[in-house]
């Protein structure tokens, strides 16, 4: 089978491996649909995620659905042929927040295409993975298979908003139109919120947010952003830039909500608390990953009530996943990109 493999910044293999037998638990799957996520690509670019540093070969991905092959010994309830998305994280299952229900916050969690560990975690960018039977969600055979490689983004985005909290008749901003932003705007429409205000660099990705859900967009390279200063009564950062930061903090009205959903592109990042949070009183919340969310996000999808369709602008054969990550890259003319099967 073929595998999508990085040795190091912008060196990436597709390699020959052989089929790997299901064991205990686990079940084998065909690829169905990939997508890259923004790990991947500062993983091909740069040869890291932060302090994530690739220093072995690994295969990339963690965005997937596929179709079961082969169930291992023990595997009840996926039949071959069965279409699954996967939650890509693999946690303990025993530690406190496991048991509560938060296990996006386990110490020990473990995630699809990651250099965080030694051995580093193996990704799912190839033509049949092998994973566990308890991170399937299964979904009807109407999903199309690109469409169903957008479900992670979508639960981080579905996360996001349970951080947040209730938006009915809110006004809503988000800073960066990336796909999990604009997925924001998607869900943050579809559970009411009263103006979708969404802001980013370039002009190609406001113009998939705008299909998706928001009301308005605005570049962050002007000044149209300062019009809302003070307004938003919730603000969500999903650029992962301080320019986008500062906007949030200076966009949230005194009393409201400020979610942090993009990593900061450095460890340490000045943070105008005295004069945007303490004298406005804002909450500020964190939102990493997902977990209880994934079901629901097959659910909106497969169900027709929340069309995401308008995110996938191109698609590739697992062969040419090199162009693939390239076009990814080219935030003026793509948003998500999905390898598929040859």
């Amino acid at each position: 089978m073929k595998a999508c493999v990085l040795y190091a910044a912008k060196d990436l293999r597709i390699e020959e491996r052989p089929l790997q037998e299901p064991g205990v638990g686990m079940v084998r799957l065909k690829m169905g649909g990939v997508g890259i996520c923004g790990s991947d690509l500062h993983y091909y670019h740069i040869g890291r995620v932060g302090n994530a540093i690739v220093k072995e070969p690994m295969v990339l991905g963690h965005e997937i659905i596929g179709i079961v092959d082969e169930p291992g010994e023990g595997v009840k309830g996926l039949e071959p042929g069965q279409k699954v998305i996967i939650n890509p994280t693999d946690e303990c299952g025993t530690c406190e927040y496991c048991k509560s229900g938060r296990q996006n916050l386990c110490r020990s969690l473990r995630y699809y295409g990651s250099a965080a560990r030694i051995p580093h975690v193996q990704g799912v960018m190839m033509e049949y993975p092998v994973v566990q039977a308890r991170q399937c969600v299964p979904v009807s055979d109407a999903m199309p298979l690109d469409t169903g490689a957008c479900i992670e983004p979508l639960a981080i985005a579905l996360h996001a908003l349970s951080r947040a909290g209730n938006v009915l008749g809110k006004t809503v901003f988000i800073s960066g139109a990336g796909p999990v932003g604009c997925l924001i705007a998607a869900v943050a429409h579809l559970n009411g919120a009263a103006k979708v205000i969404i802001s980013d660099l370039e002009r190609f990705p406001l113009t998939i947010a705008e299909k998706l859900g928001a009301d308005v967009t605005v570049s962050a390279a002007g000044s149209d952003a300062a019009a809302f200063s003070g307004l938003c009564d919730v603000c969500f950062e999903a650029s992962g830039s301080r320019g986008g930061m500062n906007a949030c903090l200076q966009n949230v009205c005194p009393g409201g909500t400020v979610v942090h959903v993009g990593f900061q592109l450095e460890e340490e990042v000045l943070y105008p608390v005295n004069t945007m949070v303490i004298r406005k009183e804002v909450t500020v919340k964190g939102s990493l990953r997902a977990y209880q969310e994934f079901a629901l996000a097959a659910r909106l999808v497969e169900s027709g009530r929340l069309d995401i369709s308008a995110l996938v602008t191109a698609t590739f054969p697992i062969s040419k996943a090199e162009e693939a990550i390239l076009t990814a890259s080219d935030k003026t003319r793509s948003m998500k990109v999905v390898i598929m099967a040859d």
